[in-house]
């Protein structure tokens, strides 16, 4: 019953205060900066993303391979990207004239 009641306590009363404290400081960023949430978080992506080698983590639907070597080209949004990708020559994979495939981050893998 303690389990229940702490996993309860954690999630939605110390995560809900979490949540409250994180938007007021955005607010009050936006207020006094004049930078607004959503500029900030596409920077930060860009800086981690941006024009860094990356590896496919999944199939894609248009067919290209796990394990394909690329180049995120552009950020849409907190989700996807615009990718670029390279065959085993490091020649641009190309699909029905298409170069770069809009592709989920959580489908690449930042390559070391």
């Amino acid at each position: 019953m303690g389990e229940i009641i702490g996993e309860i306590l954690f999630k939605y009363v110390i995560a809900g205060i979490w949540i409250g404290l994180n938007s007021i400081y955005d607010w009050i960023k936006g207020v006094i900066f004049g930078i607004p949430k959503i500029e900030v978080e596409k920077k930060r992506l860009e800086k981690k993303w941006l024009y860094k080698k990356v590896i496919l983590r999944e199939k894609l639907e248009n067919g290209i391979e796990i394990g394909t070597n690329g180049t995120v080209m552009e950020i849409i949004d907190k989700k996807t990207a615009f990718t670029e990708f390279y065959n085993q020559n490091g020649e641009f994979i190309e699909i029905g004239n298409e170069l770069m495939y809009k592709v989920k981050l959580s489908k690449l893998r930042l390559k070391k």
